[in-house]
């Protein structure tokens, strides 16, 4: 990865806001900036460089690989650096107000009342709302590179649940198969805990796979992500496991029809509004509108649910789609008591269109007795 090259995209950011420097110490967004794994750390990034605190734990494996330089937190104080000659020029410190909570604003506060005193000039303290996380929103080649191995990886596992469907097996045992084989293929586990739901279940959208039994003529809901390399898949896809529900059947076709309009909007500048609008609009058409209960996707990358949400609701609503966004498209329909469908796929927007990661059919599989 190249940590030079997003050292100065965000050093554009921070001067676009008027602000000398961003600490940041999100474990995500150290590990996005940094390359490196951390249970605690921070990144004061500023207009001429970064510098990385880290405990000693973590000291002697940071100086050895870490692209900016680094200094042992446990022996320096923030505000006597922010005090300190090389780092005087630093007069607006930005910090990100989506992630800080009020107990860590409070000792920003008085850190930067201390280092204001020690430097004798006033150390303005700047509400930033997300900015790496929106800067992790356009992916470059390699990491589109690895979220393809990822999705190629979550089709493998699709592949292994619909091999294990037989009557009389869990939820939860198809799961626990599933996040063995990912591991023995490298992953560093799920993304999220696998939504393996079978029969009436299936119309609940976040249920967790438990001990329910699958029984002949049960819909089998499979929405699944592995994390490789950090990076996150996504997708669901529908099984019928014997004769199918005439009803989900055709619900199956209607859901698949709403995902096709948002897709085929997706390219840049269609704003994230647009997208769901398109799906929203069929479905209702449809007479569903009321059973699609979740927003249309949102953003995967080093998390499974990132900025953005696709959504008609601010503030995504006339968010545009730019070249290197990857997003989620999943309209569904939930039927309590009946069962659910939902079709996922994850979606990269390129200069002219966009590619779907996602390399298996969207028409619903029938296996079974």
């Amino acid at each position: 990865m190249n940590y030079q090259k997003r050292l100065k995209r965000l050093q554009e950011v921070l001067k676009e806001a008027s602000c000398d420097a961003l600490l940041i110490d999100n474990l995500i967004n150290l590990y996005y900036m940094t390359g490196i794994e951390l249970s605690a750390g921070t990144l004061l990034v500023h207009t001429d460089g970064a510098l990385l605190l880290v405990d000693s734990r973590y000291i002697e494996n940071c100086r050895k690989i870490s692209p900016f330089p680094v200094k042992q937190s446990d022996s320096i104080n923030m505000d006597s650096l922010l005090a300190s000659p090389e780092l005087a020029f630093i007069k607006k410190l930005a910090f990100d107000s989506q992630s800080t909570s009020y107990k860590d604003y409070l000792a920003l506060q008085k850190m930067a009342a201390s280092a204001s005193e020690k430097k004798a000039a006033e150390l303005v303290l700047v509400p930033f709302d997300s900015p790496v996380e929106k800067l992790r929103t356009i992916k470059d080649a390699e990491e589109i590179t690895i979220l393809q191995e990822a999705a190629d990886l979550g089709t493998k596992g699709f592949n292994l649940v619909c091999s294990l469907l037989q009557t009389g097996i869990t939820e939860l045992e198809a799961a626990t198969e599933l996040e063995i084989f990912w591991k023995r293929l490298g992953s560093k586990g799920v993304a999220f805990e696998p939504i393996i739901a079978f029969g009436k279940n299936s119309s609940m959208p976040h249920y967790r796979a438990g001990r329910t039994l699958l029984q002949p003529g049960d819909i089998v809901l499979v929405d699944i992500g592995v994390n490789y390399h950090h990076y996150h898949s996504d997708m669901t896809r529908i099984v019928f496991f014997g004769k199918p529900d005439p009803q989900l059947l055709a619900i199956h076709g209607i859901v698949k029809q709403a995902q096709q309009a948002a897709l085929a909007l997706c390219r840049p500048g269609i704003t994230l509004g647009d997208l769901d609008s398109a799906a929203r609009n069929l479905i209702s058409s449809k007479g569903y509108g009321s059973s699609f209960t979740h927003s249309l996707g949102h953003g995967v990358g080093l998390e499974i649910h990132e900025y953005p949400g696709v959504k008609s609701s601010p503030p995504y609503r006339n968010v545009p789609l730019s070249p290197g966004m990857v997003i989620t498209i999943e309209p569904g329909i939930y039927l309590p008591d009946v069962g659910g469908i939902r079709i996922e796929d994850t979606v990269v927007i390129t200069e002219n269109g966009h590619e779907n990661l996602t390399k298996i059919s969207p028409e619903p599989l029938f296996i079974g007795e």
